[in-house]
């Protein structure tokens, strides 16, 4: 059967999903959330399908409503969707015909890319700074009478390094006619948001998730922002009740009962990730700053350290893009000493960096400068 020329020549999105459903498995690989949805979030779904009521299509009206007062915005700027993979897919589907550019930074999600490229477009993609710092100027520059939007990932993945709102406001002030996207998957953990320029600048899209801080990645809920009259656009696009009921519900809870996964956040941003980079640190081994619950860490044997550390029961992700990088997500303080541990027995065995104790998160000497990455 053929298909369209633009989908047999793309790339194919094939994360390593075999053997993570194992229960003592430390799954660093995907930047979930590695606690469950908290008890008013499960109380509220075994609820919903002790009631039946799963035989009926969903309805989105109240969740709406309650998600417009999370973000800041009316109810009509709001759609919800399949995960914001599929806020991408529609966004995408909507401003793009075959042949136009795209301009977004490199290395970037790669769902991004691959729907663009599936619509016929073309990536024009600057290179992020030998820091990971958001190329602003090069992306300005790459810009031409072809180009149809500029996509921004905010904090970026797989680097966790940001844009800054002035940045994103530039952009919109400067291409007026030009889609400005703006991914925005890890704000609970960054705080930063384009959001507020929303009441400016009719020509920007937002999409967010709840796979992340919510911990409800297996439900698959997410959503764009936009004007109005952009988000009734989308409607068209989007195939109906392709949110399930029982994320809906998982959702609403969250929202009604945010301060578990605000703990959570907390404890990662705070607590957590402050002490993998001290034991970074102190093992001068090279990371990328980044904003959310993940982080870049320079490895001279990426597949060693992954194997090792698999077979530790410890998965992290290597990098395609980045190849001399492995991506490891940051959850509780517990598992973090957890990896370091390990990590610390597998620099140890290769005879590289000097002696910490990770179980307390105290370097056995004085912390040596951050290596630039």
């Amino acid at each position: 059967m053929r298909v369209r020329r633009a989908i047999a020549e793309m790339g194919e999105y094939s994360p390593p999903l075999e053997e993570r459903g194992a229960p003592d498995l430390l799954l660093l690989d995907f930047s979930e959330s590695t606690v469950p949805p908290s008890a008013p979030v499960l109380r509220a779904m075994q609820d919903y399908l002790a009631s039946g009521k799963v035989r009926m299509y969903p309805a989105y009206g109240d969740l709406r409503a309650k998600l417009a007062r999370y973000v800041g915005v009316r109810p009509e700027q709001l759609l919800l969707t399949n995960g914001s993979d599929s806020a991408i897919q529609l966004i995408l589907g909507a401003v793009l015909e075959t042949g136009d550019e795209v301009v977004l930074a490199k290395p970037y999600f790669s769902i991004i890319g691959l729907t663009a490229e599936s619509l016929g477009a073309k990536l024009v993609c600057p290179p992020y700074r030998p820091d990971f710092g958001y190329p602003f100027e090069e992306v300005v520059a790459a810009v031409t009478p072809r180009t149809r939007a500029i996509v921004v990932i905010s904090p970026n993945n797989p680097t966790g390094t940001s844009a800054g709102v002035e940045q994103v406001e530039t952009l919109l002030r400067r291409f007026p006619k030009l889609a400005v996207f703006v991914d925005e998957a890890y704000f609970e953990f960054s705080g930063k948001t384009a959001v507020p320029l929303l009441a400016k600048y009719d020509n920007l899209v937002i999409s967010r998730t709840f796979s992340k801080a919510m911990a409800l990645a297996g439900l698959r809920f997410g959503y764009a922002v936009s004007n109005a009259e952009f988000i009734r656009q989308l409607h068209k696009l989007r195939i109906p009740y392709d949110v399930n009921s029982l994320a809906v519900v998982a959702a609403a809870a969250s929202l009604d009962h945010p301060e578990p996964w605000q703990a959570y956040v907390r404890e990662v941003m705070e607590r957590a990730k402050p002490l993998v980079e001290r034991f970074l640190d102190e093992r001068r081994i090279p990371y990328v700053k980044s904003d959310c619950n993940f982080m870049l860490v320079k490895e001279a044997a990426p597949a060693a350290v992954c194997e090792y550390l698999r077979q530790r029961a410890i998965l992290i992700r290597p990098q395609r893009q980045t190849p001399d990088y492995v991506r490891v997500s940051i959850g509780t303080v517990a598992e973090m000493q957890r990896f370091l541990q390990a990590y610390a027995d597998y620099l140890d065995q290769a005879g590289r960096g000097t002696a910490t104790s990770p179980a307390s998160g105290r370097p056995a000497r004085a912390a040596s400068a951050r290596t630039p990455a």
